[in-house]
């Protein structure tokens, strides 16, 4: 396939070019001030649009969408206990299929092409659902063995780790994930890792998400969450730390050193009101390598990553009482360049020729004029409402508003009959 966009403002590495673009299969062959000549399948008309690289959501449990609005306003540890965790054991494969699909529709329509999820249970529905849609990304699931999992061994637990370690295709790819240091033995967060480096998978946790979590662990282990985590093998450069909202500096400086990734969930801390606030400007200047999530629908509640990356934002803001403390280009670019090395993937995240054709091709409505600073316009002021075509891997999957893989209607139909059965 070739697409051919117009007269755009693209934005690239070193800001935004007026021109064109040409892909060509699944990368950027051309960008050009000058008309390009080659013919293309596919021609967009590029005048009053800015195309911009795909944004990466370095978190989310799209199992979990059909739960949205369910279990409302509890501590985050009652609302996994009491409300989500005893709902998701009851989802059958059909529920987790239509809850994935429904998140990557929603996914879709705000503009994100890349995502890395973890299920509690069998990830083949969450990949056959990506599969379907066109999405690209890496999907885990999740060991854990405390509480209502105890009863399974760990050689079972290893054993279905590795199996669904096996779901791949060009766009997406498997990790191993541990679900966090408070919910699974020493022995399988070890275990977890070793799967991982094995087979040269990227490795997701939830690490010091809340502060009951981190006294926790202190008290067990004598050492804070990243320290312990450190001490037995698990931060490396391959691993996605996701949330990190409560953090000493000698933590920080750990977390740099050790360039491990960090995937920020603002908007589902504040929600859960976990209290901390990831202290995104000192890890990024200690070499961590930060990148934005929203978790699940269940907790945020929606996907949009153009909202996440203005919280994030803002947060940073408030938290060092200082305007100017992190700049919208650099926000920009934890959800996306970063987010796709947090991923493993080095030719994405940026409109360079060469690089992996994912993008978005946005809409300049209202929201977005004047044009004194672009970035400003993406971080504070866009949205879904801007997002007019989607492309992944070279290939549009929603073009002129319209999700082109995939029957949106019946998937939206089949995702409210699964949420109102699993919660009678």
């Amino acid at each position: 396939m070739s697409i051919l966009i117009k007269d755009a403002t693209i934005l690239t590495p070193s800001g935004p070019l007026q021109g064109n673009l040409f892909i060509e299969e699944n990368l950027i062959s051309q960008i050009s001030k000058s008309p390009i000549t080659e013919k293309a399948e596919f021609v967009v008309d590029g005048r009053k649009r800015i195309v911009i690289p795909g944004l990466v959501n370095t978190h989310t449990h799209v199992s979990l969408s059909i739960l949205r609005g369910y279990g409302e306003n509890l501590p985050l540890q009652q609302w996994l206990s009491e409300k989500i965790w005893p709902a998701e054991a009851k989802q059958s494969p059909k529920d987790i299929e239509a809850s994935a699909l429904l998140s990557f529709c929603e996914m879709v329509r705000s503009g994100t092409t890349t995502f890395a999820d973890m299920c509690i249970f069998d990830s083949k529905e969450v990949f056959d659902a990506a599969t379907k849609v066109g999405m690209r990304g890496i999907i885990s699931r999740a060991g854990i063995d405390f509480g209502t999992f105890s009863k399974n061994k760990l050689t079972e637990i290893t054993s279905s780790l590795n199996s669904s370690s096996e779901y791949s295709n060009e766009l997406v790819k498997p990790s191993v994930a541990a679900h966090a240091a408070y919910t699974c033995s020493e022995e399988l967060l070890i275990k977890t890792k070793e799967l991982a480096t094995k087979k040269k998978l990227k490795y997701q946790i939830h690490v010091s998400e809340t502060r009951k979590e981190v006294f926790d662990i202190l008290k067990r282990t004598k050492k804070y969450p990243f320290e312990y985590l450190d001490s037995i093998g698990l931060m490396d450069q391959d691993s996605i730390f996701s949330h990190a909202g409560w953090l000493t500096k000698k933590e920080i400086g750990l977390a740099g050193k050790q360039g491990v990734s960090i995937a920020s969930c603002p908007i589902s801390n504040l929600k859960l009101a976990t209290g901390g606030i990831a202290q995104l400007y000192e890890l990024d200047q200690a070499g961590a390598n930060v990148s934005l999530g929203t978790d699940s629908a269940a907790s945020n509640n929606s996907l949009n990553m153009f909202e996440t990356m203005k919280m994030a934002s803002l947060l940073q803001k408030h938290h060092y009482w200082k305007a100017d403390i992190i700049g919208p280009k650099k926000i920009f670019e934890f959800a996306t360049i970063n987010g796709a090395k947090a991923i493993g993937l080095k030719d994405a995240g940026t409109i360079e020729v060469g690089n992996l054709a994912d993008l978005l091709i946005l809409d300049r409505g209202p929201n977005l004029y004047p044009e004194h600073d672009l970035y400003c316009n993406l971080v504070y002021s866009a949205g879904p409402q801007n997002v007019r075509d989607v492309i992944v891997n070279g290939k549009f999957v929603m073009r002129d508003r319209v999700i082109t893989t995939i029957a949106e209607e019946q998937i939206l139909e089949n995702a409210n009959k699964s949420a109102t059965n699993l919660v009678k």
